[in-house]
């Protein structure tokens, strides 16, 4: 989580909202934890996030963003963005309950920052979109981050066909997926917590894709890279997982083609 990187003394992510979004209970459980434990339970969200900053860095003078289920992403206020209007697309209570905690720590957003209240599973998001001042004829950078996992199949084909109606040519689009093989296993765990201390099933996984580039294809996405937590260039001294070819993560780049 951002809260623990962010109080290392070597942190690499910045976030000094990271702790109030989090909530106290969270970050004290966490606390209560052997500090072999923290680490290797935060390390995917922390190379995850690293990854994608550096890709938003070589992206980020493009006037349009979209972050897709922004949750309590704060990338409007850790980055330096003054020419780039930045949608944040949440279910209503999210960003309610984001708005409250930012307003009440005094946070001041460093672009136009457009929260939109959505539900990505229906097609009327884009309506809300274009309502806001979304530009359909401008390249847009897309991030989907920790989202496609715990959507179903069909309403991941859904979403990117409405992304792809909404992108002109040039646009460019990241996110995270998991392999059939990793949902299985993570689905097995989740599973095993649940009967063990009646946590509910949230943590389910519910998409998994062995091909990236065959998904992204399909919607008229050319993928440009794909990365592992932990390859060579996408482990940041952070990643205690497996090896990049048993972890089962990919984060996708692809730049919309037609």
């Amino acid at each position: 989580m951002r809260a623990l990187e962010t109080a290392r003394e070597d942190a690499l992510v910045h976030d000094p909202w990271a702790a109030a979004l989090a909530g106290h209970e969270l970050v004290a459980s966490f606390a209560d934890q052997p500090s072999e434990t923290r680490e290797r339970a935060a390390s995917y969200t922390i190379v995850r996030t690293l990854a994608f900053d550096d890709w938003l860095r070589t992206v980020q003078h493009r006037p349009q963003m979209v972050l897709l289920g922004a949750g309590f992403d704060t990338r409007a206020f850790r980055f330096d963005w003054p020419a780039t209007s930045l949608w944040e697309l949440d279910q209503p209570e999210v960003l309610e309950r984001k708005a409250a905690i930012l307003r009440e720590a005094k946070a001041s957003a460093r672009c136009a920052r457009i929260p939109v209240a959505a539900d990505l599973a229906s097609n009327e998001w884009p309506r809300s979109l274009d309502a806001t001042g979304f530009r359909r004829g401008v390249p847009t950078v897309w991030l989907a981050e920790g989202l496609f996992p715990y959507l179903e199949p069909d309403v991941v084909d859904r979403l990117l066909h409405n992304i792809s109606t909404l992108s002109a040519p040039g646009s460019q689009l990241a996110a995270d997926l998991v392999s059939a093989q990793m949902m299985a296993a993570r689905n097995a765990y989740a599973a095993t917590l649940a009967q063990r201390n009646g946590a509910s099933g949230n943590a389910t996984f519910r998409f998994g894709a062995d091909d990236p580039v065959e998904i992204f294809a399909l919607h008229g996405w050319r993928v440009t890279g794909i990365k592992h937590p932990g390859d060579a260039d996408c482990g940041y001294g952070r990643w205690l997982g497996p090896a990049p070819a048993s972890a089962g993560f990919s984060f996708v780049f692809a730049e919309r083609s037609i």
